[in-house]
């Protein structure tokens, strides 16, 4: 019986971390989505070089180091590289900005998706 109590409790443990994790990427990822919006919004207004500041200070400072306990470094990695390029972007007017933002946007959900527990992973 005492067996059965430790193999449930390890069990219990192992669901409410990946619930953890889901939930820590999720929140992290929507956040992400609000700087994000706030680039998109103000560099159709006028320039958003703070904006991207603001960004690259949350990805640096929060969002990756947050995540990198849980997810595989290489999409971090991507995400980085994409938010290092919007500025020199902005500057240089490349039609490309639009672009770089939705990828962004799209690591992050699938860094988000790659959390989600799903049968097709078992076997």
């Amino acid at each position: 019986m005492k067996r059965l109590i430790i193999c449930l409790t390890i069990i219990a443990a192992i669901i409410a971390a990946g619930i953890c994790t889901i939930g820590t990427v999720a929140q992290k990822n929507e956040r992400l989505y609000g700087k994000i919006d706030s680039v998109l919004a103000s560099y159709g207004e006028s320039g958003a070089e703070a904006e991207i500041a603001e960004l690259k200070k949350f990805f640096e400072r929060e969002y990756a180091p947050g995540l990198s306990l849980v997810v595989n470094d290489a999409g971090l990695g991507e995400m980085m590289n994409s938010i290092s390029k919007l500025g020199p972007m902005l500057e240089s007017g490349c039609d490309e900005f639009l672009a770089e933002c939705e990828a962004i946007r799209s690591e992050a959900e699938r860094i988000y998706l790659a959390e989600l527990p799903g049968l097709f992973r078992v076997f």
